[in-house]
């Protein structure tokens, strides 16, 4: 599963269509599964390239959208997080977090990256209680360089070993 929290409310219809467009080879359902609704019905659950996605409220600062997109392959979900993030963030102008495991502190559970204005930027939530309604904002700890991956259409890492 990769999640993400997004600065502003962005239709069903316009996420489905970025998620198709980057992994081409899956079948992007939106499904509020977590509120109780229904499967879509073309979803089927024993076909591996059918893939859903929920958004729903956050009571972050700044990130008021969790985004979650499910069934896709297992390996690789963080770095397949950060390049949708980054990818969601300059398509729509948006500002997008997404946890991150930072190499040097990899036990460390508060560690973010956050895409905003063509950037990148290393950032601590270890302050921000998610879900409190006066949560302190994520703290931004400065520009961070993230390294180049890619993913084929089925959503799988290129040139991962």
């Amino acid at each position: 599963m990769e999640e993400m929290y997004v600065s502003q409310e962005l239709p069903d219809a316009q996420l489905q269509a970025f998620l198709q467009e980057a992994m081409p080879g899956l079948t992007v359902f939106p499904w509020a599964l977590l509120l109780g609704e229904k499967a879509p019905m073309e979803f089927d659950s024993s076909n591996p390239v059918h893939i859903f996605f929920e958004v729903l409220p956050a009571e972050v600062p700044e990130f008021a959208w969790h985004l979650a997109i499910y069934r896709t392959p297992s390996e690789d979900e963080e770095a397949r997080a950060l390049w949708l993030g980054r990818q969601l963030a300059v398509r729509f102008g948006a500002a997008v977090l997404v946890p991150f495991t930072h190499p040097q502190q990899p036990q460390s559970p508060f560690y973010d990256i956050v895409f905003r204005q063509g950037g990148s930027y290393l950032a601590d939530d270890s302050a921000t209680e998610f879900g409190e309604p006066d949560a302190k904002p994520v703290r931004i700890l400065g520009p961070y360089a993230l390294p180049a991956v890619e993913f084929d259409a089925l959503g799988r890492r290129v040139g991962a070993s």
